[in-house]
């Protein structure tokens, strides 16, 4: 039997860098009049490249594609880009694509070759329109490293990396550095939903602070994976709590999410809430799956064991009582957002509307509850009560109904909310062994109807309140934070108690 003198394969990872000398366009339109086409924009995360292109909208029906290469061209393939959006002042059209190699045929490219290369290709009306570089193609490095630590890049450690992250998100810097003003978020067609999130969820100083502290975990957080969204997020946030930035293009975060999750691939409009629900289940699920392989491997876990069910997680009871025999049912049920009902359609308060929450709900006609002790359908009441309050306290109000005919409607209804000491003791079935207390430090509002809405947010850095309106920041009068009948979202953090 021959022994095979081959060495085994060392454990090696790749990355994608992008060019030095790589120019986004500075006249794009005029290049897109002239040649029909062109990359607008892209970046990388390990070996995945995500592109935007911009199309001069000729015709209907049209097909954009990427064609590369990791040989010199001995070999290629081809992908589609697909339609994002029309824009009708310029009369062009956005197409994305995201290009993964193969690491099997990485492995197999001498050291000299491996470079990747590709062009776009715009396919309209029977002609092809191209934009290869100005015929110098474009070239992406392929990085190889084979030590953990070498190839595991984090924003907050490595300098390069940071750099190519402020590029990724077209960074402005603040002139001066010395102002608390929040950092905005440009429009990226529709996004104001995602903008007003993130703004939002950037100033949960419990997360925030464990993220961009805990050294570890966010090596971590690099190591687990290129491209998922608490890798992006963590991106996204340095850059928003830095301070040296006063306007991010957050197109890479909107990419990866939306490869991720496809409802949310296209530039369109979305309900705040739903994103808001979502995107906490991504960041839960990526910091559950970290702490899960670090134990599974015996990994020593950070100090700070974050966990987001003791972070955003409350709990109520739902209790149903047959009105025959009086017979009751109980049951406990998590919530990550708290939806109350508006309890006026002139005026009310936050507190009106949790303790509405309590009030009872009867069963009866077609909603009769099945009693296990009559054995049949029976008139009920049911009760639900908030039995444990959050660390991270969001609140939404339901102001999106049904009418009695059936149409979407939205409550306008002014409901008044207090910013500091927010006592929820007396809303807690059951009696609370510590702080009660909370400070609101965010607010998502609503402007406008059903099908033509617009989100901005009311933000607290530090002891001062901003207007964020997309990109746009300005200082926030106490009347329009407190007198705000476009409140959608809450934001509450729980006050921390003195030792």
């Amino acid at each position: 039997m021959s022994v095979s003198s081959e060495k085994p394969l060392v454990n090696r990872e790749y990355s994608l860098r992008m060019p030095k000398n790589f120019q986004r366009p500075s006249n794009l339109l005029q290049r897109i009049y002239e040649q029909q086409i062109a990359l607008e924009d892209m970046f990388t995360r390990g070996i995945t490249v995500y592109g935007t292109v911009r199309v001069n909208n000729i015709s209907f029906h049209k097909h954009v594609s990427i064609r590369f290469t990791i040989d010199q061209w001995k070999t290629s393939s081809t992908i589609d880009a697909h339609h994002m959006v029309y824009y009708s002042d310029t009369n062009t059209d956005l197409f994305q694509f995201k290009l993964t190699l193969q690491k099997e045929k990485l492995q197999s490219l001498s050291i000299v070759a491996r470079c990747m290369s590709f062009a776009v290709c715009y396919d309209v009306n029977r002609r092809e329109f191209w934009d290869n570089n100005y015929s110098r193609n474009y070239n992406l490095d392929v990085i190889e490293s084979r030590a953990r630590d070498e190839q595991i890049k984090s924003i907050l450690y490595d300098d390069w990396f940071h750099r190519q992250i402020v590029q990724d998100y077209h960074a402005i810097s603040k002139v001066s550095k010395q102002t608390q003003e929040l950092c905005g978020l440009k429009n990226l067609g529709g996004t104001c939903y995602m903008n007003s999130v993130l703004q939002s969820l950037s100033l949960t100083s419990l997360l925030t602070d464990f993220l961009l502290t805990e050294k570890e975990f966010s090596i971590e957080i690099r190591s687990y994976s290129e491209g998922t969204i608490l890798n992006e997020y963590l991106n996204l946030l340095l850059l928003l709590s830095c301070g040296d930035y006063c306007v991010l293009t957050p197109n890479p975060f909107k990419q990866i999410f939306g490869h991720l999750n496809n409802a949310y691939f296209k530039n369109q409009q979305q309900d705040a809430h739903e994103f808001l629900l979502l995107l906490l289940d991504c960041l839960d699920k990526d910091i559950t799956k970290i702490k899960s392989d670090n134990e599974n491997q015996n990994i020593n876990q950070t100090e700070n064991n974050l966990t987001f069910l003791d972070l955003f997680y409350g709990s109520y009871k739902t209790t149903t009582t047959c009105l025959q025999c009086q017979q009751s049912s109980s049951r406990l049920e998590p919530f990550i957002c708290l939806s109350l009902p508006i309890s006026s359609t002139n005026q009310c308060t936050l507190q009106d509307c949790l303790a509405a929450v309590s009030q009872c709900e009867y069963l009866t006609d077609d909603s009769k509850w099945f009693c296990p002790v009559c054995k049949y359908l029976c008139d009920a009441e049911r009760r639900l009560e908030i039995e444990k309050f959050p660390k991270i306290l969001i609140i939404q109000f339901k102001r999106f109904e049904l009418n009695v005919e059936q149409k979407w409607m939205k409550n306008n209804t002014l409901v008044l909310y207090p910013e500091d000491n927010f006592d929820v003791k007396q809303y807690c079935f059951s009696p609370p062994t510590a702080q009660t207390l909370y400070t609101l430090y965010s607010v998502i509002n609503h402007n406008g109807s059903i099908n033509d809405g617009h989100y901005t947010t009311f933000s607290r850095n530090q002891s001062q309140w901003f207007e964020c309106d997309d990109d746009q920041i300005k200082s926030l009068p106490s009347d329009k934070l407190h007198f705000n009948s476009k409140a959608y979202l809450l934001f509450y953090t729980l006050n921390q108690t003195s030792e």
